[in-house]
């Protein structure tokens, strides 16, 4: 076997969710991984909506640059754009950050679980990456 391919694994249901589950996570992490990402939702918590040149005021970055973190948040669902002639007026889909503080939960419980007991989402051997 070449070290490209991967050995046939049967998955289970349970373990397709727990992988699924930590993808979505993982999506949600790496969109809220930056101090910038996040700074610009806690501006959006603070009103109903913005668009870019309102939230650069608020930050000591540049115009492209909070333009580029806008669009990683658009891209990840966290954030929804109402388009209004020229200008593009952002905010938070709450749902979207509802889904990530309940996956957030569950897998911080589930890790507390499985160091007390074994779980279908151990045997995923950090998939496979070894």
């Amino acid at each position: 076997m070449s070290e490209t391919e991967q050995p046939s694994v049967e998955v289970s249901a349970d373990t397709a969710k727990c992988l699924s589950n930590c993808e979505e996570l993982a999506a949600l992490f790496r969109a809220l991984g930056h101090p910038a990402r996040l700074a610009i939702i806690k501006q959006l918590a603070s009103r109903q909506e913005a668009c870019c040149g309102e939230i650069v005021n608020h930050l000591p970055l540049a115009q492209s640059t909070v333009s580029q973190h806008l669009q990683v948040l658009k891209e990840a669902g966290i954030l929804q754009c109402d388009a209004r002639g020229r200008n593009c007026h952002y905010l938070l889909n709450r749902e979207k950050l509802g889904r990530a503080e309940i996956c957030s939960k569950e897998f911080w419980e589930e890790l507390d679980a499985l160091s007390s007991r074994g779980s279908s989402c151990e045997r995923l051997e950090i998939l496979k990456t070894e």
